[in-house]
C-alpha cells in the first residue's frame, strides 16, 4: 500500500540547505498501521505531509497503492494536531468540508456524526466544543471521505490524558472495524506502541531509520494492560535513547 525507498528531503532557504530526511525506506501493506516516532525535529511530520503529497521530496520515491504519490489523491485523508476546523462553520459544515470539495454529496459526513456520537453537536461552532469533541469533528470529517489512507499527526497530544486514551480506543475501533492503512506520527512512546503494528523509530535531524520495530500486540483494547505492552514501551525507548547518543 505504502512504499518508500531512499527518501531525502532538503530544505533551502537562499545559499542555505537543511538536510530533514535522509535515506528513509519502508513499506507498509494495504490495513496495517505504523507509528512514526522520534526527536522533536526530526523530520516526521515532513515524511507524513510528503505522504500526503503536501511536500515533494528531493530524493527517493513514494508510491501509494502503487502509484507515485500527488496532491489531492482521492483515497488519501490527513488528520492535523490543530483539528483544522474552520471557525465560521457549524460541526455538520466542517465534517462535510472535504465532500463539498470533491464534488460529493455531504449525506456520507452525517452517517459518520451519528457514528461518532457528534449528531446532537451538528449545529455548534468549533468555539462552543471541547478539546476532543473538536478532535472528534475532525476525525469525522477525514472518515467522511472514506479514505483507503489514513494520515494523523499527532491529533492528540492537546488533549488531557483520560480524553486522550478515549480517542485512541476510538482510532482503533475504527481501524478494527475498516482495516484503513494507518499513519500515525506521535512523540508519545505508549501510544505509538498501542496504535502501531509497526513502529519507524527516527534519529535526530537528519531523519533516518534507527528500527522498524513489529508490534503484533498492537490492534487489540486489552494490550494496554499486558505485560508484553509495557516491554515493547522500554524497547522502544531504549532504541530512541541510543539514537540521541549516537544521534
Amino acid at each position: 500500500m505504502v512504499e518508500v525507498e531512499g527518501l531525502r528531503l532538503v530544505f533551502r532557504q537562499g545559499r542555505e540547505e537543511t538536510l530533514v530526511l535522509d535515506g528513509v525506506s519502508f513499506s507498509l501493506p494495504a490495513g496495517e498501521s505504523l507509528a512514526l516516532i522520534g526527536p522533536s525535529g526530526c523530520g516526521k511530520t515532513s515524511l507524513l505531509y510528503i505522504l500526503a503529497g503536501l511536500l515533494t521530496p528531493t530524493g527517493g520515491r513514494v508510491a501509494v497503492a502503487r502509484a507515485p504519490v500527488v496532491r489531492g489523491r482521492e483515497g488519501t485523508a490527513l488528520i492535523l494536531q490543530d483539528y483544522g476546523l474552520l471557525p465560521w462553520k457549524t460541526v455538520r459544515e466542517n465534517a462535510a468540508l472535504g465532500l463539498r470539495i470533491r464534488g460529493r454529496s455531504p449525506e456520507a459526513a452525517d452517517r459518520v456524526l451519528r457514528d461518532l456520537g457528534l449528531w446532537d453537536l451538528r449545529h455548534r461552532y468549533p468555539a462552543q466544543l471541547s478539546g476532543g469533541q473538536r478532535q472528534r469533528v475532525g476525525i469525522a470529517r477525514a472518515l467522511a471521505l472514506d479514505p483507503d489512507l489514513l494520515l494523523m499527526d499527532e491529533p492528540f497530544s492537546a488533549l488531557d490524558a483520560l480524553t486522550r486514551e478515549e480517542l485512541q480506543d476510538l482510532v482503533l475501533s475504527i481501524w478494527r472495524q475498516r482495516r484503513t492503512t494507518l499513519v500515525l506520527v506521535t512523540h508519545d512512546i505508549a501510544e505509538a506502541v498501542y496504535l502501531g503494528r509497526r513502529i519507524l523509530v527516527l534519529s535526530s535531524r537528519p531523519g533516518r531509520v534507527l528500527a522498524e520495530i513489529p508490534n503484533p500486540g498492537a490492534g487489540r483494547p486489552e494490550y494496554r494492560r499486558e505485560p508484553a505492552f509495557h516491554q515493547m514501551v522500554n524497547q522502544v525507548r531504549e532504541v530512541l535513547a541510543r539514537g540521541w547518543v549516537h544521534g
